[in-house]
């Protein structure tokens, strides 16, 4: 297990027992791989994760686009991940229960006070994955001078 992954899952550990709403939504994500900048989750879309249209609800995306940004930042050895200032959901598909998702955090710039991250949501098809979501992720971080 790479150094990233473990930092990830640490932070996520600490993050879960810490928020309930994650705790409630993503109790059985998969974090499987990490490296500087970028990790990988997957999830099975469960009822729970609906909206009344038997749909994946966009607060789902919303809240994975929220903590995938965290992660993608902690993956850079940080162990506080900042606060949110900023954060967008374009909604391009849709997933059910039952549907495979992909989740890949990015942090594409860890600066002093600020971080920038993009989150990709993805349901596996038969064919080629389908982008079911993307996010874009700004927290206020402060890290050591």
């Amino acid at each position: 297990m790479s150094s990233e992954l473990q930092q990830v899952l640490k932070v996520w550990e600490r993050t879960r027992a810490n928020s309930p709403i994650y705790a409630f939504l993503l109790s059985d994500i998969d974090v499987y791989e990490a490296e500087k900048g970028v990790f990988h989750a997957r999830l099975q879309v469960a009822p729970h994760h609906l909206n009344s249209k038997g749909t994946l609800h966009g607060v789902f995306s919303a809240c994975v686009t929220d903590w995938a940004g965290g992660l993608a930042i902690a993956s850079h050895g940080l162990d506080v991940t900042g606060v949110s200032t900023d954060i967008h959901v374009n909604y391009l598909s849709t997933a059910t229960t039952g549907d495979w998702l992909e989740i890949e955090g990015r942090a594409e710039k860890v600066g002093r006070t600020l971080a920038f991250t993009t989150i990709t949501i993805s349901k596996k098809t038969e064919s080629s994955p389908v982008v079911v979501a993307k996010g874009s992720h700004t927290k206020y971080i402060k890290t050591k001078s």
